[in-house]
């Protein structure tokens, strides 16, 4: 009797971890969609932001240097939302077909014009194994 109970407490045990790992993703899931939204609405609700955005897409030498700051932090806004799906996939508490579906969204930011010069320049704040990751996304990238 003792080691059918043993059983069953070790089977309950093992349905509570799966059920605390799906909600673990499923939060996971939720705070990146959260973080990521927020950034498309700060282009959504900010028409100067946008603009700045647009015109450093293609030419961000061109920007003046107040907005050259605030186009950077734009950009890093995005790529620190994408270093914490990375991290998250990593870790197991992410799901890592998101993570590779936004890595086409990281390659089409990087493959605009200067926007490779932008990550040259915007590596600090990112842990070793994104700024790897990134560079691994960059090789095939023509500034």
């Amino acid at each position: 009797i003792a080691a059918v109970a043993v059983a069953l407490s070790l089977l309950f045990v093992g349905v509570q971890i799966r059920q605390n790992t799906r909600a673990t993703r499923a939060a996971s899931h939720g705070a990146v969609s959260s973080a990521l939204n927020e950034v498309n609405r700060m282009f959504a609700e900010n028409e100067g932001l946008t603009k700045i955005w647009l015109a450093g897409r293609k030419d961000r030498g061109s920007l003046s240097e107040e907005d050259r700051w605030r186009f950077d932090a734009m950009a890093r806004a995005y790529f620190h939302v994408c270093e914490t799906m990375f991290i998250q996939a990593r870790l197991g508490a992410g799901d890592k077909g998101v993570m590779k579906a936004e890595e086409e969204g990281m390659k089409a930011v990087l493959a605009e014009t200067k926007k490779k010069n932008w990550w040259v320049e915007n590596p600090f704040g990112f842990c070793a194994e994104f700024r790897a990751y990134v560079g691994s996304l960059t090789a095939g990238v023509k500034p």
